[in-house]
């Protein structure tokens, strides 16, 4: 049985911050909103974060469970996430945006590889139970894709785009496309598991992933930054979108996969 209580008084926080942001910007109170969500973002991954990995951490080292650990790095990914978004904040009001874009960037990169070692993961043992590729194939394919993608990605920047400096192109580029890569995994995993258990919190990872490749998208393409109301509240339903499947997952932890 899946555990909607908790699942849905996380979804319930999200539709808040959505409800309140909202308010406050058409009522031209943008400064109080960007305050706000510098302390209510990091804070909700950083929760969420922490209570997943108490979650499926117990389990981690004893449990050959694929489903476990996919939840397990999304937790630790969450912790790691939050540390930048504080990070983010301290950075944002002494440095300019370009540099602040970059540092925060980077400073973002461990957690969200963490996400994407859960996705390979499952991946990997996914592809392993129904034979669809050699796994050789299979990591030589990823590798090909996400290269030749980064490579192509950057020419466009450079040559479509050149307000767009390079090293922030080359920063952010390579961030893209793997959230997309990450992406494409997790629809084509929800589309497998479509008609099962483990479809809802496959569908909201899914959902927070989209979110994340948006705040990097508006970095790159738009002068929405770190500094942005906006740019916080994509951050925090991405995370709660995040938690609320680690919470729905967890009983499904028991689950061969």
């Amino acid at each position: 049985m899946t555990d909607w209580r908790s699942t849905g008084i996380v979804i319930s926080v999200g539709v808040l911050i959505l409800v309140v942001s909202f308010a406050l910007v058409t009522t031209g109170n943008d400064r109080l909103l960007f305050v706000i969500m510098a302390v209510v973002t990091p804070l909700v991954a950083l929760f969420l974060g922490s209570l997943g990995l108490k979650i499926y951490g117990r389990d981690s080292g004893i449990k050959d469970d694929r489903f476990n650990s996919f939840n397990y790095w999304f937790a630790i990914g969450l912790i790691m996430l939050s540390l930048a978004e504080i990070a983010g904040t301290l950075v944002s009001v002494s440095i300019e945006f370009q540099q602040m874009i970059l540092i925060i960037a980077l400073v973002q990169l461990p957690g969200l590889l963490l996400w994407g070692i859960g996705i390979l993961q499952y991946l990997r043992s996914l592809n392993e139970a129904l034979g669809y590729l050699k796994p050789n194939n299979l990591w030589i394919g990823l590798f090909l894709a996400t290269t030749l993608s980064t490579l192509i990605l950057v020419v466009i920047i450079v040559t479509q785009f050149p307000m767009i400096s390079y090293i922030e192109g080359l920063v952010l580029s390579p961030i893209i496309v793997g959230l997309t890569l990450f992406i494409i995994i997790t629809a084509t995993i929800v589309i497998i598991f479509r008609k099962g258990s483990l479809a809802i919190p496959l569908f909201l990872i899914l959902g927070a992933l989209l979110l994340y490749l948006v705040r990097c998208l508006l970095w790159l393409f738009t002068d929405v930054g770190i500094e942005a109301p906006v740019d916080h509240v994509i951050a925090a339903e991405a995370f709660i979108l995040c938690g609320a499947a680690l919470l729905m997952a967890r009983s499904l932890g028991s689950i061969d996969t």
